[in-house]
């Protein structure tokens, strides 16, 4: 695949000895699927040309094991996952749109809000809303809508998957209404205009108040039941248990008034498959073409390719696993196309473990074991090239202006002999089995390290997900390298859904975080997770770090030092005139010191499309499918 190829040869893991990579090819060879990898994509005989056509249906295929659960714009804490915002976008549109095809950053043409204003330093941001945007009802969506998203935003803020402390509504004093079509927040301080933008006003969307501000199905809906408190405890309450109640997503008169350009209109609580029709009172900027399309759930890739090689998949994905087949595709009239995204792939490790903290604390052991990973290998082959690399908070995305120079080069090389010779520095020795063992023990610049007692083996309990091909075969590569160095990698592979309960939520004490959600054992080393670890684009944009390394954040292994603190507050706070160098000099400084290890970051999937089905092919730097872009050509 030449345009991933290309910038692989750009931004590689530098010169590697032969020998060194030998032992891991043997590894991929062994157990890597053969993938082919070429230039790919639909081509129009010359002289013919095509009309859209309006109507019609599509469907799509999610990613294996994504179902899509949850009917409303604010996730819970099991929902809070992008597939699940991007099926959730086309029936309530966001209050500012992230991403403009493969582009990063806000879209305004496709926002209810215009760009924010700002002023009193910095702390004052005021927004004033599109006055042509209506519900499905033909009522003006309204600050009024916006007022009612905050009642229930600070009503609920502890069941809402993207909340943690100090962030959006904690850090807003006041918001006043000025009209209906404006609405001024007046932050607790100063922010950088350009994280808070990306960050926190992406959380924002406009709600029905005139449809979901009740407590009943019976009871009429008011525009006052979520004034108090109390009252918004209660709406809140009553609009969750709803968005639970998966069997009636298709009958409920609530989940019928939408802004966005669909609405859902058949849902099977057995399968996931959600059939959404065309709003036809829709007057945001894309009118959709498609009368309905439908989302499909598989468990397994396999079960979608067979899906899509019949036909009733017009939107799908070639696994990994099968790229072999991508000429039959091609030749049956599917269009292929790689799917890049800006997100983040990571080994997280964990710090608070009272087994593996002491090891994974130690930046020297960290490096060494991010000298054993190479993107470069891992892409080309188990993921037939279609991947980016990954040396920081983010991948290496070529078109965002958030990629840092520091994180789009390799400050660890992939290295065995360096990763050896950085822990036989450090007071570690060979031992049985070739693993090493700690001789050294002490804080000295020549020791193991605090809490690594002599005799300690080097071994790390790894979980992985399994499911994927690709990633058992990164795993099991990265265990055959790390063994030349010294390092035993124990692998334990479970489900994404049993890393999440297996793993925990692992957090330092100086995270003040409800003891219901620290509920993880955290008896492990290394977790590593399939496709992507963090993503971009729900609920913020620009990758600071915050939600992953930062104080209070639920993920990241309990990672936590007042060195990256600083510099992430930094990213929050700096005035708008230093732009984006406080990110970079965040992203520079993570990079290098390893709150996890980085992982390449494969594509979101290979798109397989009906070669009659357009609109799409600008594929969104944040994995949002949006159908209402879409349509059928016809020739002519």
């Amino acid at each position: 695949m030449i345009h991933v190829a290309r910038r692989l040869s750009q931004t590689s893991r530098g010169s590697t000895p032969l020998r060194n990579l030998r032992v891991l090819w043997a590894s991929l060879i062994l157990l890597a699927t053969a993938a082919g990898a070429g230039v790919v994509g639909a081509t129009t005989p010359a002289g013919a040309s095509t009309t859209a056509v309006t109507g019609g249906t599509a469907s799509y295929a999610l990613p294996p094991g994504d179902v899509f659960t949850w009917v409303i714009p604010i996730e819970s804490l099991v929902a809070y996952e992008p597939y699940q915002t991007n099926v959730e976008d086309e029936m309530y549109s966001p209050l500012y749109w992230f991403g403009t095809g493969t582009k990063t950053g806000i879209d305004y043409k496709l926002s209810i809000g215009n760009k924010p204003v700002w002023s009193d330093g910095d702390k004052t941001v005021t927004i004033h809303m599109k006055n042509t945007i209506k519900w499905s009802t033909g009522a003006p969506v309204t600050s009024n809508d916006v007022k009612f998203f905050f009642q229930l935003y600070q009503a609920g803020k502890t069941q809402i998957g993207n909340y943690a402390p100090g962030l959006m509504p904690t850090n807003i004093s006041r918001i006043t209404y000025p009209n209906a079509y404006t609405f001024v927040l007046h932050l607790t301080h100063a922010y950088n205009p350009t994280w808070y933008e990306g960050n926190q006003l992406g959380w924002i969307y406009p709600l029905p108040i005139q449809s979901w501000d009740r407590t009943s199905l019976a009871a009429a809906a008011s525009f006052s039941n979520s004034s108090t408190p109390a009252g918004a405890k209660a709406v809140f309450t009553f609009i969750f248990d709803q968005a639970k109640s998966r069997n009636t997503y298709a009958t409920n008169p609530m989940w019928k008034v939408v802004d966005g350009p669909f609405f859902i209109s058949a849902y099977n609580s057995v399968t996931h498959e959600a059939t959404f029709d065309r709003n036809t009172h829709y007057t945001g900027a894309t009118k959709p073409h498609l009368a309905a399309y439908t989302v499909y759930s598989f468990t397994t890739g396999t079960t979608e390719l067979d899906a899509l090689r019949s036909g009733s998949i017009t939107f799908g994905y070639i696994p990994y696993s099968d790229l072999s087949q991508m000429s039959y595709y091609k030749s049956h009239g599917y269009s292929i196309k790689p799917w890049p995204i800006f997100y983040n792939n990571v080994a997280e490790l964990s710090y608070t473990s009272k087994t593996w903290g002491p090891l994974v604390r130690q930046l020297y052991i960290r490096q060494a074991l991010q000298h054993l990973i190479t993107d470069r290998l891992y892409i080309t082959r188990t993921l037939g090239g279609y991947g980016l690399p990954d040396y920081g908070p983010v991948a290496v995305y070529p078109h965002s202006s958030y990629v840092g120079p520091a994180i789009k080069k390799d400050p660890y090389p992939y290295d065995p002999q360096a990763a050896a010779k950085l822990l036989k520095a450090h007071g570690w020795v060979k031992g049985p089995g070739g693993i090493d063992v700690c001789e050294h023990p002490g804080t000295g610049p020549s020791r193991c390290g605090k809490g690594i007692a002599k005799g300690r083996k080097l071994t790390f309990f790894t979980y992985y997900a399994t499911g994927t091909t690709a990633l058992l075969t990164q795993a099991t590569a990265f265990k055959t390298v790390a063994k030349t160095a010294g390092i035993d990698i124990a692998l334990d592979g479970q489900t994404v859904t049993s890393i999440y309960s297996l793993a925990g939520l692992c957090v330092t004490p100086q995270q003040k975080v409800p003891k219901t959600l620290a509920t993880g054992s955290c008896k492990w080393g290394i977790s590593l997770d399939a496709l992507w670890f963090w993503n971009y684009g729900q609920y913020q944009l620009v990758p600071a770090g915050t939600d992953e390394w930062g104080l209070g954040a639920f993920f990241g292994g309990g990672y936590y030092t007042a060195t990256a603190q600083k510099l992430i507050d930094a990213v929050e706070t700096a005035p708008a005139k230093d732009g984006l160098k406080p990110l970079y000099k965040d992203e520079a400084y993570l990079a290098k010191q390893l709150p996890s290890l980085w992982w390449p970051l494969q594509d979101w999937q290979i798109v397989a499309a009906k070669k009659n089905l357009s609109g799409w092919q600008h594929l969104n730097a944040y994995a949002n499918y949006m159908p209402q872009t879409w349509y059928y050509t016809k020739s002519s």
